[in-house]
């Protein structure tokens, strides 16, 4: 039924004569996706989308303890303890904001970004309103930075500090840093009013220094902060007769140096404030219309609303009589998932060769750096996990595909831009020093025969859905409201560039399968000539690249087992080939082993247990009654079911391949439906209750409810099961209403309790609760 609607879809749009020039349309989303907030890894950071070029972003602390210095603000860090961070409007292109509440050192900061179009990708400003909750006041400092080539340099006047530059990407440009008029800077103590060399208090000050890295720029500002602060504490307790006193103020503020060294690369612009403040940081390239701060608010209060309103049609929320709070909590969760994507460039750290299988000697070659390369993708966590995962990727984009479909390609496009000529793509794209100072450094090394789940193919197989007939009228609707002062295209053209666009992925997902195939591959079990699919990378208790870490598998590891889950996500991948194909109209070359009916006959053959009525994985173990002197050892082995109820037994379920009348779907909806197996009022467990592992070791996939396979269960429930006639129908419908009602209240609850934006990496990935 599926192809057959596809068909129809591709008979449609082959009858409709189109004509675009595909290279200038991505010209123009490059040109208009060129700047944004693409260093998530900070509370507030930009940067274009061009490798060595420049980088900016904020920094701050508290003024009450003198030793608050050594915790300037600036990385997203768990341990900094902001009571809230992250963004609660974003729409990925020309607008976001988010409120920062630093607690511990007295500070609360709002940044209001926005982007104006122009040539070579426009101009932006961002706008830092707040205030201080603490005596002293605190420190505040932007920062500009110059990778590559290029030049800059700085002047401070008492209004704003000023930079111009130029690079080769990003021609000429000017930056103003201003700070607002009614800014109170802290109050300079009677004592040191008479002490020579401390210098009045001013809207303004900064510091121009050339360093080899500007990611450790934090790093920079404290050296600088904390010499400066010693020779000022020196001179005033010189004077003073050792009885000061040294306020932050005073001692940490910078003198204006190095500004106009040709040298100097990074520039920090320092504010010291107290109460309510706010300043403006304004990028603009020289030839384009300049940004003027009194524009700021009316420019951020129109793209607010613009984004309240297109939320509502994309989504609409209310419209289906959503709270107010459960709509603020959605919001707040794409803009979230909005803000964390970034542009990462550097060399990744590969092996040479496979790491060796459980029980094999270890390699004794060096893993190696590979080229430099670039990577467009959303983070997983912020602070935690602030780069590429090739498996959560795939979830944020079933949410970003709905919202904005030109960015969720671009992300698409540049994760298979990172493929190998194998097919095979990094698992986790830890690219450069920066990104490698936030790994164990046994972590940081990706093995060319490490597999993880094909998650990029729910976004696709959502683009070709939204295609049908029956979406095409939404769609256009939709894309008619996205951005139209920078020309976003409208339906017609966008049709036409997505399926240009799936005929080259199509054929990119092939060498995919293949590497599956070939690499993923089983050993035969005990009178069976079938091969199903085994992840590799086991160790005693962890599967890392079947992305479902610590769920149990057979215990100890062998390189005879065979996984459910892989080969459900391989037969996964061939239904997503199937319908491409025929969206397409191309017909891809198969061998036996890659056909989706052999697959779809796998998974009962190899993996259903009839005795538990479940899907189990599968491995081989020497018989109990062997007998090494009397039975012949080619009968030594058998092959067994290695059952844990679970996530793992769902797979076949999550994935619709399952045909609604199945019996076997009946026996899975039983097991979700069990509160005493995986049924909670907050969601599915990831490991039944009764299992002999639950809660146990990290108890990370072991009972815990993530909202990603959740939202397969219902995604899979509704279209796959609802939808269709079955005598499973019924039960399928109670299941799916009372999940979402659970899994809406329980995300409800959990948000308004920490009140984080997500930030934080257990909410940003788990339901919860047990």
């Amino acid at each position: 039924m599926q192809l057959l609607k596809l068909k129809v879809v591709l008979a449609a749009i082959s009858a409709t004569a189109f004509s675009v020039d595909m290279g200038e349309i991505q010209s123009k989303l490059d040109s208009e996706l060129l700047w944004g907030t693409y260093r998530p890894n900070l509370y507030f950071g930009t940067r274009p989308r061009v490798p060595n070029s420049l980088l900016s972003g904020l920094i701050w602390f508290g003024l009450d303890d003198q030793r608050n210095w050594q915790k300037t603000r600036h990385s997203c860090e768990l341990g900094d303890n902001l009571s809230e961070y992250g963004y609660s409007r974003h729409n990925g292109r020309d607008f976001g904001e988010q409120k920062m509440v630093d607690t511990d050192q007295g500070v609360e900061i709002t940044s209001t970004f926005i982007k104006i179009p122009g040539s070579g990708g426009g101009s932006w400003a961002v706008r830092f309103t707040g205030a201080t909750q603490n005596v002293q006041g605190a420190s505040l400092a932007y920062y500009f930075g110059l990778e590559g080539n290029g030049t800059m340099s700085m002047t401070i006047t008492k209004r704003m500090a000023r930079i111009t530059g130029q690079t080769p990407d990003l021609g000429r440009f000017r930056i103003r840093i201003v700070p607002a008029k009614n800014n109170t800077s802290p109050p300079l103590h009677p004592a040191l009013e008479s002490v020579v060399g401390v210098p009045a208090p001013v809207k303004i000050s900064g510091v121009g220094m050339s360093v080899p890295h500007i990611w450790k720029a934090k790093d920079q500002f404290q050296d600088k902060i904390f010499k400066q602060a010693r020779m000022q504490a020196g001179n005033i307790l010189q004077q003073t007769g050792g009885q000061g006193p040294l306020t932050g103020s005073v001692l940490f503020r910078l003198e204006n140096e190095g500004l106009k060294d040709p040298d100097s690369n990074l520039f920090f612009a320092q504010m010291m404030v107290h109460g309510d403040f706010a300043f403006d940081v304004i990028y603009e390239r020289i030839g384009d219309d300049a940004i003027k701060s009194r524009d700021i608010a009316a420019i951020a209060s129109n793209r607010r609303k613009d984004f309240d309103r297109r939320f509502e049609d994309v989504f609409g929320l209310q419209a289906k009589g959503f709270s107010n709070d459960q709509v603020e909590m959605a919001q707040k969760a794409i803009s979230s998932l909005i803000g964390g994507i970034g542009y990462f460039h550097g060399s990744s750290l590969v092996s040479n060769g496979p790491k060796p299988e459980y029980g094999e000697a270890e390699l004794t070659s060096e893993p190696e750096l590979t080229k430099p390369y670039s990577l467009f993708a959303g983070v997983p966590s912020r602070p935690f996990f602030p780069r590429g995962f090739l498996w959560d990727e795939g979830f944020h984009l079933l949410l970003l595909s709905r919202w904005d479909v030109d960015l969720s390609m671009d992300i698409i496009r540049s994760w298979y831009g990172a493929m190998d000529n194998n097919g095979w793509i990094a698992r986790e794209q830890i690219l450069g020093e920066e990104a490698r100072s936030k790994v164990p450094v046994e972590f940081q090394v990706q093995y060319p025969n490490f597999a993880n789940p094909p998650t990029l193919l729910f976004a696709v197989k959502a683009l070709v859905e939204r295609l049908e007939p029956s979406s095409m009228m939404g769609m256009a609707d939709q894309l008619a409201q996205v951005y139209s002062e920078q020309g976003q295209r409208d339906a017609e053209t966008e049709q036409t560039l997505i399926r240009e666009y799936l005929l080259d992925l199509l054929l990119k997902s092939q060498r995919q399968l293949e590497f599956f195939t070939s690499t993923q591959t089983g050993e035969p079990l005990p009178g069976s000539t079938h091969r199903g699919y085994r992840w590799r990378g086991r160790t005693p208790d962890h599967t890392l690249t079947s992305g479902i870490d610590d769920y149990p598998r057979a215990r100890p590891p062998s390189v005879r087992e065979l996984h459910v889950d892989l080969l459900a996500w391989v037969t996964y991948m061939l239904t997503v080939h199937a319908e491409l194909s025929a969206y397409i109209g191309k017909e891809l070359n198969q061998t036996k082993d890659q056909t989706l009916e052999e697959h779809l006959q796998l998974l009962d053959e190899l993996h259903w247990n009839q005795e538990k009525n479940m899907y189990c994985d599968r491995t081989v173990r020497i018989r109990d009654d062997f007998d090494e002197l009397e039975d012949d050892e080619s009968e030594a082995e058998e092959a067994v079911y290695v059952c844990h109820k679970g996530y793992i037994s769902l797979f076949p379920m999550l994935l619709g391949l399952l045909p609604p009348d199945s019996e076997k779907l009946g026996y899975i909806l039983d097991m979700i439906e069990d509160p005493d197996e995986l049924w909670t009022e907050y969601g599915i467990r990831s490991l039944s209750k009764s299992d002999e592992f639950y809660g146990k070791g990290e108890d990370y996939w072991r009972g815990p409810i993530w909202l990603n396979i959740n939202y397969l269960a219902l995604s899979s429930l509704h279209k796959n099961y609802i939808s269709s006639t079955g005598p499973h129908r019924e039960q399928a419908n109670r299941i799916y209403s009372k999940l979402r009602s659970n899994l809406i209240h329980n995300v409800l609850t959990q948000f308004q309790e920490t009140k984080t934006g997500m930030g934080k990496e257990r909410i940003h990935l788990r339901g919860g609760q047990h």
